[in-house]
C-alpha cells in the first residue's frame, strides 16, 4: 500500500493515487464556462482526520489531474477561445 503523504514505492518511483474526488455537475468536456460552476471536492472518508484544522486556513492549494482527458494537441487555443492566440498545451492552464 501507498502511503498517502509519502508516494515513493520501494523502488523510488513515485506513485499517484487519488485521495479524492471532484463532483459537479458537468457531465461532458467543455471549454470555458467553469466560473459559474460549483463543484465539491469529495475525500476518501479513511483520509477525512488528515483534514483536521483545514478550516482555519484560507486559502487551499488543489493539485489535480484530468483524469477523463482522452486525447491531447501539442498546442491549443485556451478555453477554445477564437480570440485567444495559440499556445503549447502546458502554457494553456
Amino acid at each position: 500500500m501507498i502511503h498517502p503523504i509519502y508516494p515513493l514505492d520501494s523502488e523510488g518511483n513515485i506513485k499517484i493515487r487519488p485521495i479524492g474526488t471532484v463532483r459537479s455537475g458537468v457531465r461532458a468536456q467543455q471549454a470555458g464556462g467553469f466560473r459559474e460552476i460549483e463543484a465539491e471536492i469529495v475525500i476518501r472518508p479513511e483520509l477525512e482526520p488528515l483534514l483536521h484544522g483545514i478550516d482555519e486556513f484560507s486559502h487551499l492549494v488543489v493539485v489535480y489531474w484530468l483524469s477523463e482527458i482522452t486525447e491531447c494537441s501539442e498546442q491549443r487555443r485556451p478555453q477554445g477561445l477564437d480570440d485567444v492566440p495559440i499556445v503549447g498545451m502546458l502554457a494553456s492552464r
